[in-house]
């Protein structure tokens, strides 16, 4: 006796556009990060020179360096950098699981990784605003790439809030 498998209905295998909608965010939103994160545009300065700096590297008179190559770096700079980087991690880790999430069958529909998603955003939320605090409490002649970040940080805290929102309406 043949048994007939029922072809999937392709709608059911569909997250609703919610879903399709918040990983585009995410994914553009890690992007603006990645672009604020690692181009030195986040102040400009004097130090050697007109030019400008970012958390890893500086450009000055038309010659761009590392920032390890200078004196130590202040504390104040170093947790700025250890923020963003934090930040970023889960950025990323946040993506993943909403990729998860949406399109993988065996985690498709799971609680835990949707609470695990809405944390990471959370966490990369906090620490990209922590650096952004620390960093523009000290430096003056702020410019795009920190402003960048600050666009990242809101809006994967944004991105938080509205994943509680969709768990506390199921």
């Amino acid at each position: 006796m043949e048994m007939e498998v029922a072809p999937q209905n392709v709608s059911e295998r569909r997250k609703p556009l919610p879903y399709s909608i918040g990983l585009a965010v995410v994914l553009l939103n890690v992007a603006i990060l990645a672009a604020g994160l690692f181009t030195p545009h986040w102040s400009s300065t004097d130090h050697i020179g007109p030019g400008h700096e970012g958390l890893w590297s500086g450009c000055y008179k038309d010659e761009c360096h590392v920032i390890f190559d200078y004196a130590p770096l202040p504390s104040w700079f170093e947790a700025t950098q250890a923020f963003e980087t934090l930040g970023f991690i889960a950025a990323i880790v946040a993506l993943v699981l909403i990729v998860l999430y949406v399109f993988v069958p065996q985690t498709s529909g799971k609680k835990i990784v949707f609470i695990l998603a809405m944390l990471a955003c959370f966490a990369a939320a906090g620490c990209i605003i922590l650096g952004i605090i620390i960093y523009g409490s000290k430096m003056d002649n702020l410019s795009w790439s920190f402003a960048l970040c600050c666009i990242a940080g809101i809006i994967f805290g944004i991105s938080g809030i509205l994943l509680v929102v969709d768990m506390l309406k199921r």
